[in-house]
């Protein structure tokens, strides 16, 4: 009972963080730009959602530090029908987000980065099916979405690098990262090479940052960042259990 609750207020908490830290990201992006939309110099907003990013990552990096070391998938996740339900929610949301995308006039690279991050979102089924029925999902299951967030990164990164102002997309920056660690740590659990303190940070930093950056482009790019919060957040409250 003492090891399910520490794991209940640990979720609890980072969800509370999640959510000021997109109350203070609407704040900033109401208060710290002016009329012609450029980031106003020295703006109050913009350093408090700053010092708020760095603490939740350095108080989760402290917090992990306590799990005890484990890398075994059958130690690390569960086979609850509701795990399995929230996890192919987090599916549904990635394949509607890259679907919806894939509508704003593909080019030949979205096209490919968006179908590899649709068969991403069936592979997130895939394995919380797998998990579900007691089986160890394939090393593939777990490679194919962690190919895909790094192409995804690189083909974001062109087109923010362009922006001069670096808070217009430090926090997606952050969120892709985060997401794209997570999807690499969670992997190697299938073949008995798993991090647990790693993997957990890195779920939970992706549940922060994913939240801080959900309303900061289209409604494709909502969906997408919101499943892989809620993908990462329900394989952190597994990695989590004691």
């Amino acid at each position: 009972m003492r090891a399910k609750t520490n794991r209940t207020r640990i979720l609890v908490l980072v969800l509370l963080g999640a959510a000021v830290g997109l109350i203070l990201r609407r704040w900033q992006l109401a208060a710290a730009y002016d009329e012609a939309g450029m980031i106003l110099p020295g703006s109050v907003s913009t350093w408090v959602v700053s010092i708020f990013s760095a603490a939740a990552a350095a108080a989760l990096a402290i917090g992990v530090l306590r799990l005890p070391k484990r890398g075994e998938y059958e130690e690390c996740f569960s086979s609850g029908r509701l795990e399995m339900v929230i996890s192919v929610a987090a599916a549904v949301l990635v394949v509607l987000g890259c679907g919806l995308e894939l509508m704003r006039g593909p080019t030949a690279v979205r096209l490919l980065v968006g179908f590899l991050g649709i068969a991403s979102g069936l592979c997130f089924a895939v394995t919380a099916m797998q998990r579900y029925n007691g089986t160890i999902p394939r090393p593939a299951i777990h490679l194919l979405p962690c190919v895909y967030l790094v192409l995804q990164l690189i083909v974001d990164f062109k087109q923010w690098s362009v922006d001069p102002a670096i808070q217009d997309y430090c926090y997606d920056l952050f969120a892709a990262i985060a997401a794209m660690c997570a999807v690499f740590h969670l992997g190697g659990f299938c073949v008995g090479y798993g991090r647990r303190r790693l993997a957990t940070f890195w779920c939970l930093a992706c549940v922060i940052f994913s939240a801080i950056s959900l309303t900061d482009g289209t409604l494709g790019r909502g969906l997408l960042v919101g499943g892989l919060g809620l993908w990462t957040g329900i394989n952190a409250w597994q990695l989590l259990e004691e």
